[in-house]
């Protein structure tokens, strides 16, 4: 079964970031990490920490890893593509694949717990969505892995979020301007701004931000992307 960390609190997140960080890469400042970028207009990139739970008898949704219970000297039974990886607390369990069309996924990550019911493991997912179109999300299918890696972003005026088409028109004496939106498009500083779509036939994208800062050039945004895989 997959699980991932809990979700920030992102209005708390916020409060905390320096206003005058308006140049700055937010995601880096606080977690070390560069943000997503797009290496061309029809790619994404993403990394999120995960945290991964795995029933004992069964595959890690999207992935040729399996677990297998205990060995008989007390390691972790993991299986990969087929081969028996005996596992230890600590030790490295990686997989790459492309569980959906035009997605390749890397996991990085080490084992935390393990026992006669489930294999836990933590650390972090590397996504890259290519020749991506922006559509509506439509009806959700089942989903199949789910991601929510942090991001920022600082827009230029006329400038579209990644993945998305929302675009900033340029600050207004009701705040931020933003088009693409439904209904009211304008927010002001730490404002929510939210958006949901399809980026490929197999992959949806939400986004959950805020407005850190923005002027009539161009405006910064913080907070998570929520990247589902859904199932072929």
């Amino acid at each position: 079964m997959f699980r991932h960390l809990k979700r920030w609190n992102i209005f708390a997140l916020l409060f905390g970031i320096t206003l005058s960080l308006t140049g700055c890469d937010v995601a880096q400042s606080l977690l070390g990490q560069t943000a997503p970028s797009t290496t061309s207009a029809t790619m994404l990139i993403y990394d999120a920490p995960v945290s991964l739970t795995i029933k004992t008898g069964t595959l890690l949704p999207g992935t040729t890893i399996a677990y297998n219970g205990k060995t008989a000297s007390g390691a972790a039974r993991v299986l990969l593509v087929g081969l028996e990886a005996p596992k230890k607390t600590g030790d490295t369990l990686d997989w790459q694949g492309s569980p959906v069309p035009n997605a390749q996924i890397k996991l990085t990550t080490r084992v935390l717990t393990f026992d006669d019911q489930s294999l836990t493991v933590a650390g972090t997912a590397h996504i890259e969505l290519s020749n991506i179109t922006i559509q509506p999300s439509g009806t959700q299918g089942q989903v199949l892995i789910e991601f929510s890696a942090p991001v920022s972003y600082t827009l230029a005026k006329s400038q579209t979020i990644p993945g998305s088409n929302v675009s900033y028109l340029g600050m207004t004496a009701e705040g931020a301007q933003f088009g693409g939106v439904q209904g009211y498009a304008f927010r002001k500083q730490l404002d929510s701004l939210e958006y949901n779509g399809r980026v490929l036939p197999k992959v949806l994208l939400r986004l959950d931000l805020r407005v850190i800062s923005f002027s009539n050039e161009g405006v910064v945004l913080g907070g998570t992307a929520n990247i589902k895989l859904e199932t072929p």
